[in-house]
């Protein structure tokens, strides 16, 4: 599945539990792309209880982690499977986020973004100047002139593990201000490198910009894969009530995989 360019691997639970302990090294070798399916993390979708779905998503390297595009595709897989109907609860590692099943896609009420510190930092020899963000998912958002010619290469590997962010690290986020909304660009922690969409850091760049007066309470963002996301911020700009992400979630494909998919190289 594709939720406005991050791509997923989903997995039915019996699936998962089929793979045992050997899950972890499944995830990252089915993510490696050119070697196998190639994706950015892994979804397991199941049913809990009536309404609830219960949502696992791992990065690419095999830990856990929330993923605000993943939880739409989530949403979409659970109701194309039966396992619930247009609304529902989805169960992930951020807690209960209601999801709604629309005609363009899918529309998740998320906690509000939290722990917001403006921050200057030294990275790949750049004095660099952002936002710390947590949207589900530690961010740091920099705002930027052009996202296409910002060097994201160089600053994302720098600030990921930078120790100003602790042992977790954080997702890197490049934000650009545009007469229809923000553009955005995303280093992610997990996948270690650029995606074509990062839902939690639409929110968080989101968030910003209507902090900084760009947006009002809806917010287009646009990632580098060109297909946007609207950020709806209920509430203050310094402290909205929620983040409402609606975007598209795309079933690709499915099929069987070939033991080789995840054979002869390492994870």
């Amino acid at each position: 599945m594709s939720g406005a360019g991050n791509d997923f691997v989903v997995l039915c639970p019996r699936e998962a539990e089929s793979l045992g302990d050997r899950l972890e090294s499944w995830v990252r070798r089915v993510c490696r792309r050119g070697l196998s399916v190639g994706a950015d993390g892994v979804l397991v979708v199941g049913p809990s209880s009536p309404g609830r779905i219960r949502v696992s998503f791992f990065n690419p390297d095999g830990a856990p982690a929330f993923c605000g595009n993943g939880s739409r595709c989530a949403a979409r897989f659970a109701a194309l499977e039966g396992y619930a109907a247009g609304s529902m609860i989805l169960e992930t590692v951020a807690g209960d986020v209601p999801a709604r099943l629309t005609e363009g896609g899918v529309r998740l009420t998320l906690p509000a973004p939290s722990g917001w510190e403006p921050l200057a930092i030294e990275a790949a020899g750049t004095a660099l100047e952002g936002w710390k963000i947590v949207a589900g998912v530690p961010h740091f958002v920099l705002v930027v002139a052009d996202v296409a010619r910002a060097p994201l290469e160089i600053w994302g590997p720098a600030l990921r593990r930078h120790p100003a962010f602790g042992a977790a690290g954080t997702n890197v986020d490049l934000a650009e201000r545009r007469p229809d909304g923000v553009g955005i660009r995303t280093w992610e922690r997990g996948v270690e490198g650029e995606t074509l969409a990062c839902g939690s850091g639409a929110v968080a760049a989101a968030c910003l910009a209507r902090r900084l007066g760009w947006a009002g309470g809806t917010v287009r963002v646009v990632p580098l894969s060109g297909i946007p996301l609207l950020v709806d911020l209920p509430g203050p700009a310094d402290a909205p009530e929620a983040a409402v992400l609606e975007g598209d979630a795309r079933w690709i494909f499915d099929g069987t995989l070939a033991p080789e998919a995840t054979e002869g190289f390492e994870a």
